[in-house]
């Protein structure tokens, strides 16, 4: 079974096959289905109200990718509002989430993020924060957490590693992203997987422009692209993680792209 490491998350209302800025027609949601590698079978399947998955190509041994298609009978624009402003992620369950605009300050959007009360194992993880997997932080962010003093200081450690890490993306995107450290002296590079994964995900003739705009962020953007920044708390396999993420949508007459990328993970797996 596969680790489960990087991928990129990415909802597509509608993939033309060409750049936003050289579509000269928009394709019909039956191409843009095969375009993913679904059979002229599985798309009446995904007409008539079924959810179809299937594997995509994964760029290493590291990474698993697969597709999800449906059909949803809603305007366009109503979809891609919700999403872009993280309205889906408000139902589920156990999950808190936050989301803002580009322009918005820093400290402020990351006031909220805590360990509750009942969290006092995960607090403790923090407090004894060691190289490995069970928590996915950089050499320096443990010797950070090496210096608190009590269970009190963590979420106040926790907050201050957050933005410090979301400040290093707005500055310098993936490359800004610090590693992990593992055992010994390992350390997996987050950046360099979801790169992997957005060249694998968007192939150079499938939205170029789009494509150098998520791998050169924050440079070479889209005029016509929409950002927005986001955390959320939710469980994984048992435990809260915090998540930091970057979604980013172009929209065209009838077509809609949009991505997610989530550039730290606090456990389970690197990035997505």
């Amino acid at each position: 079974m596969k680790h489960i490491t990087t991928g990129l998350l990415a909802t597509l209302f509608l993939l033309p096959a060409l750049a936003l800025a050289q579509a000269a027609s928009v394709p019909t949601p039956a191409e843009v289905a095969k375009t993913l590698g679904f059979s002229d079978a599985e798309i009446e399947q995904i007409k008539g109200g079924e959810i179809v998955s299937k594997d995509l190509k994964e760029g290493s041994d590291k990474e698993l990718a697969g597709v999800v298609a449906a059909f949803l009978r809603q305007p366009l624009g109503d979809l891609a509002d919700k999403a872009i402003n993280g309205r889906f992620l408000e139902a589920e369950p156990g999950t808190q989430v936050r989301f803002w605009q580009p322009e918005a300050p820093a400290a402020e959007q990351f006031a909220g993020v805590a360990l509750g009360a009942e969290e006092k194992e995960e607090a403790g993880y923090f407090l004894r924060a060691a190289k490995g997997s069970r928590l996915n932080l950089s050499a320096a962010e443990i010797a950070q957490l090496g210096k608190l003093g009590g269970a009190g200081d963590v979420n106040a450690a926790l907050r201050a590693m957050l933005q410090a890490r979301y400040q290093a993306y707005r500055r310098s995107g993936l490359q800004g992203i610090a590693p992990y450290a593992r055992e010994g002296k390992k350390t997996v590079s987050p950046g360099e997987e979801v790169a992997l994964a957005i060249r694998e995900a968007l192939p150079g003739n499938r939205l170029p422009d789009y494509r150098k705009a998520l791998l050169n962020y924050p440079a070479d953007g889209l005029s016509q692209m929409e950002q927005r920044f986001c955390w959320y708390k939710q469980p994984v396999e048992d435990r809260p993680t915090f998540v930091l993420a970057h979604r980013t949508s172009a929209r065209m007459q009838g077509a809609e792209v949009l991505t997610e990328v989530q550039y730290y993970v606090g456990h389970r797996y690197n990035c997505n």
